[in-house]
């Protein structure tokens, strides 16, 4: 068995499947074995090996490529780069605008960045030197923006990406019928040599085979579930204090934060590209001060739990410049695990702002019940509600009038009863986000009504994750509004 150890230098790895289009956004993850072979290829001209130690390096690749590697990948979470590209016009020397430019890759922890590729081969003492000093020519793999060095190296963690039929990851390997000299020519060969000047639409040497990639072991994760950490509360502190009502701009500032020191699903919400629809991913919501006007904490809640990278992530987001112009703050961890908020009754802290358009018919509103329109803002809080798992709301959904609002019914019964009305100088939140729809300038007010004492935290809308549409129960609702009634008070006076 030998282990080659694949360092990524700048923490990413851009390289698209064999097949694709780079702009496609497919991650040749994990790298293909017919990647690495072309790679010491490619080594081997760069460091000018001899042609008596030729022999040696088609024999060693014609060995590799007899047996399928497995890995040993490091947690990455998918990224995009887009950069125009402008246009030059010859003949009048001007440029224009151009097409954009779509580079896909994996991002990686800075603690954990390294690949490790296991080949169950014997090799020579000769051959590995080989191996060894065609590594060594080699500063990037896949694209050029990758730096990476790899080594032989004598011991590697265990693998968690095998080959297996039933795998979902589709990779390129080499054809093994080739004898020795035909695979060292298809190695050789470009891309413009055999769609070029071959004319020939398949690119010859080439198989594919399934991976099967172990995120963890089933029995470790699920010990794990049980001991994870859900919670954190974050002091905040600085001067001056940051305003409530800028608590969008602290939240995605320390969500850029967190994903540069940890680049986990349970942080960005996506795996391999895929954005995650569990709400699992971290839920940041500002609270406020005894005033209501000042952010006071910052609380992450993650319904998957965080791991101990994760929490040494959050632990090390210690100081947050340029939050806004002027404000540059501290983070301290005040709570870890507790704060747990269960109620009955609850009510909006941060607006609530529709994702979509509610429904209409040939220009006139289109009625869910008598007094209230389909997907309006009770519709769609109701709808809202039922993708938090932790909620419990599971049956069959009806909506009709309850008491003059509006109420979900799972299985015929009453779950939860909602009612909206605009919130008090919504206009001065800062609302604008990078993810999601927003649709629309009116921020509402919620209030919900469950049949049952629920534990939350309930999140609502446009950029819930990042604390709009916050809730909070309604008895630690009273200081909340008094100051921001004051705060609204006080604008208003400086206004006149």
């Amino acid at each position: 068995m030998i282990h080659i150890k694949i360092q990524f230098h700048t923490n990413q790895y851009q390289a698209c499947a064999w097949g694709n289009l780079h702009a496609e956004g497919v991650i040749d993850w994990p790298p293909a074995p017919w990647r690495i072979l072309r790679s010491l290829v490619a080594g081997a001209y760069n460091v000018n090996l001899s042609e008596k130690y030729q022999p040696i390096l088609k024999a060693l690749l014609h060995k590799l490529a007899f047996v399928q590697p497995s890995y040993t990948l490091p947690p990455t979470t998918y990224i995009q780069h887009r950069s125009p590209r402008p246009q030059v016009n010859l003949k009048t020397a001007k440029v224009g605008p151009g097409k954009t430019l779509y580079s896909a890759g994996l991002l990686m922890s800075s603690h954990q960045h390294d690949l490790y590729v296991h080949w169950s081969v014997t090799l020579a003492e000769i051959e590995e030197l080989v191996l060894s000093l065609c590594l060594s020519g080699l500063t990037y793999f896949g694209r050029k923006e990758s730096v990476a060095t790899m080594k032989l190296v004598d011991t590697a963690p265990e693998p968690n990406a095998e080959p297996d039929a039933q795998g979902t990851r589709i990779v390129a390997i080499a054809n093994p019928d080739l004898d020795v000299d035909a695979l060292w020519n298809t190695l050789n060969l470009s891309a413009h040599e055999n769609y070029g000047v071959n004319r020939s639409a398949v690119f010859p040497g080439i198989r594919w085979a399934t991976y099967r990639i172990n995120q963890q072991l089933q029995v470790q994760q699920q010990a794990d579930e049980q001991q994870r950490t859900h919670s954190v509360t974050l002091a905040v502190s600085g001067s001056p204090k940051l305003p409530l009502n800028l608590a969008l701009k602290l939240t995605h500032r320390l969500h850029q934060a967190l994903i540069s020191r940890c680049p986990a699903p349970v942080f960005t919400g996506q795996e391999m590209g895929e954005p995650s629809r569990k709400h699992e991913h971290t839920i940041f919501q500002c609270l406020p001060d005894r005033t209501g006007r000042y952010v006071e904490q910052v609380r992450l809640y993650s319904y998957s739990g965080y791991s101990l990278e994760a929490l040494a992530a959050i632990a090390c987001c210690s100081e947050l410049p340029r939050v806004a112009r002027g404000y540059d703050l501290k983070l301290a961890i005040a709570d870890i695990g507790s704060n747990e908020q269960v109620s009955e009754d609850w009510i909006s802290s941060t607006p609530f702002f529709l994702s979509r358009f509610p429904a209409v018919r040939r220009g006139k509103p289109r009625m869910l019940v008598a007094r209230y329109q389909k997907d309006g803002p009770e519709h769609q809080v109701l709808q809202y509600l039922q993708y938090l798992p932790w909620l419990n709301l599971q049956g069959t959904p009806t909506y009709r009038e309850y008491k003059d609002h509006l109420a979900l019914c799972l299985d015929g019964k009453v779950a939860v009863v909602a009612s909206c009305q605009v919130f008090p100088g919504f206009w001065k939140w800062e609302s604008e986000c990078r993810q999601g729809k927003k649709v629309g300038q009116v921020g509402y007010q919620v209030q919900l009504k469950f049949a049952t004492m629920v534990a939350g935290p309930i999140i609502l809308g446009y950029a819930a994750h990042y604390g709009l549409g916050a809730m909070i129960p309604m008895r630690e609702w009273v200081g909340v509004y008094q100051g921001i009634v004051q705060n609204n008070d006080m604008l208003t006076t400086s206004a006149n």
